[in-house]
């Protein structure tokens, strides 16, 4: 054999070899990463199906909770919190014909689409965080 074809077949084998180790490197990396993922909590499209849950509160357990006009919650002494003048949600300030939901377990008030669209996603006040699922009383039992 020549040195000019031992050159070339050297230069071949070592050019095999690089990009042997170099697929091998990016296999051992992407197994990592993938491994790593789904050990902290990255699930597959199948099992985000499977454990899929509703958080939010139903329509009709919205609809237990009372709704009332701003004028009329001015009244009330009690009634959320006395320098509430703006919805919390949308940051909007109340207007005297504005129809608002009240959380008797917490005392906070809302507009209706606001919190109504909070509550059908998430099953806590927005602004407290505690939980609505204890039973809605009507106003007129309210202690206020």
């Amino acid at each position: 054999m020549s040195s000019n074809n031992l050159n070339a077949f050297t230069y071949s084998l070592i050019f095999m070899v690089f990009v042997l180790v170099v697929v091998t490197i990016v296999a051992l990396l992407r197994y990592c990463t993938v491994a790593s993922s789904n050990q902290f909590g990255t699930f597959t499209a199948a099992q985000q199906d499977a454990i899929n849950i509703e958080l939010g509160l139903d329509k009709a357990t919205l609809e237990n909770y009372p709704k009332l006009i701003y004028s009329q919650a001015k009244l009330h002494k009690g009634m959320g919190n006395s320098t509430t003048s703006c919805c919390s949600i949308c940051l909007a300030d109340y207007k005297d014909t504005d129809v608002l939901r009240f959380l008797p377990y917490c005392g906070h008030l809302f507009h209706v689409e606001c919190v109504d669209s909070w509550l059908l996603l998430h099953a806590t006040c927005p602004v407290c965080r505690d939980s609505p699922l204890a039973k809605a009383v009507p106003l007129e039992e309210q202690r206020v």
